[in-house]
Formats: structure tokens, sequence, C-alpha cells
């Protein structure tokens, strides 16, 4: 294969594969993407006469910039973009950022906390830790005992309490 024919195969390879990497994430095909690119760059340095080496150069540049511009702009907005991206927060559970008001509140888990779980407190789902680990399963009433790193700790409520 000519010089000329290894620019071109690589260029469209590595566009292919940087465009392959949305998906099929993981990192690989984009990191090989850009590495045809760059492969594709110094191909067009040494095998184009003159200045049009480094005209090849930025054409790969430019036309990346480009596209990576049009895709960031119309992407999420196709079809696919708008089945693979998240379009929208998600308000059903709710975490807590230091809300001091929720101390000493009591709710019920809505699932098994194992650790980690949901409960419903003041109709509000919350994403709750058990205190110290501990199994608690679905359907239990539990209080807010502390908040650590915006999480909000429970423990099981007890009957007196």
């Amino acid at each position: 294969m000519s010089p000329f024919g290894w620019f071109i195969t690589l260029v469209a390879a590595g566009f292919l594969l940087t465009l392959a990497e949305v998906f099929l994430p993981g990192g690989v095909a984009g990191v090989l993407g850009g590495l045809m690119l760059l492969a594709a760059m110094g191909v067009g340095l040494a095998t184009f006469p003159g200045p049009w080496g480094f005209v090849a150069v930025l054409a790969i540049m430019v036309f990346g910039g480009i596209a990576f511009l049009l895709w960031v702009q119309f992407f999420p907005r196709s079809r696919v973009g708008r089945r693979i991206t998240l379009q929208t927060d998600s308000t059903a559970v709710k975490t807590v950022a230091a809300s001091r008001d929720l101390m000493g509140a009591t709710g019920e888990t809505v699932t098994a906390l194992r650790p980690a779980g949901v409960a419903l407190i003041g109709n509000q789902r919350y994403d709750v830790l058990a205190e110290g680990g501990t199994w608690i399963p679905a359907g239990a009433q539990v209080k807010i005992t502390a908040i650590r790193d915006g999480r909000l700790v429970v423990s099981e409520a007890t009957e007196n309490a």
C-alpha cells in the first residue's frame, strides 16, 4: 500500500474508532482511534512534500474539532442520542446535602438496608445507610441518627422511642 493509502486508512480508522467509543465504552476504541490519528499525522508529515504535511495535520485537527463540536451540539438531540443519554434529573430518590432538619426523623425502609438502601421519610424517598453496617429488613421503622458524607445514617427504631 502506498503512503497516501496508509494516511487515508489511518485517518478513517481513527475517526471510526473514536466514534465507536460512544457505543462501546471502556476506552480501548477511543485510545486506539486517537493513536491512529496521531500515526496518520506522522505519516502525513513524512509523506507529503513541503508544507503539505503540515496542511494534512492541520486538516485532521480542524476536521476533528469541527466534528466534535457538531457531535456535542446535535447528537444529544438525535433519536439515538435521546435513548442513550440522561435527559432529566432523577427525582424518585433524594440524597441529602447535610440537611439538619431531618435529624431524629423516623420513617420506613422501602428496601432492605444491607447496609445501604432506600427509606421513606416524610413522604420522600432517601438513600440511607444503616448504622454500624447492620442489616435492616424492608418495612422496618428507622430513625435518622446522623448525617455522614452527605448520607443519612439510620438505626432501627425501637417501639419505646
